[in-house]
């Protein structure tokens, strides 16, 4: 999970991402004061929004999340509202694509 938009993040561009998803989005999940238990929050040093090619920076980040208090929800956050970039629940962007991908196709074939 990223750090909340008033705070600096780890990498230039960093809280304005996270500023950008929590109010330009339509969120679907609205509630995020979850975010104030989360590891990550006190956290600098992490890349949640790693570029392309930064698989050292997303395996990082993951690792981090892996004893989150709060990973489960934070990957409930972004899948429920299908944000797609960043590290959130300790899941790269392409897992939680797959995921969502996955959940679309079960409830059209309902299972």
């Amino acid at each position: 999970m990223p750090k909340k938009p008033t705070e600096t993040g780890s990498h230039p561009g960093e809280s304005e991402a996270m500023g950008e998803i929590l109010t330009s989005y339509k969120l679907m999940d609205k509630n995020t004061d979850w975010m104030e238990n989360a590891k990550c929050h006190t956290k600098d040093g992490i890349s949640w929004f790693p570029e392309i090619g930064e698989s050292h920076l997303v395996s990082a980040a993951k690792q981090f999340c892996s004893d989150c208090p709060v990973q489960e929800r934070c990957l409930k956050f972004a899948l429920d509202n299908e944000i797609m970039y960043g590290v959130w629940g300790g899941k790269s962007s392409s897992e939680r694509r797959r995921t969502l991908h996955s959940r679309k196709y079960k409830a059209k074939m309902g299972l």
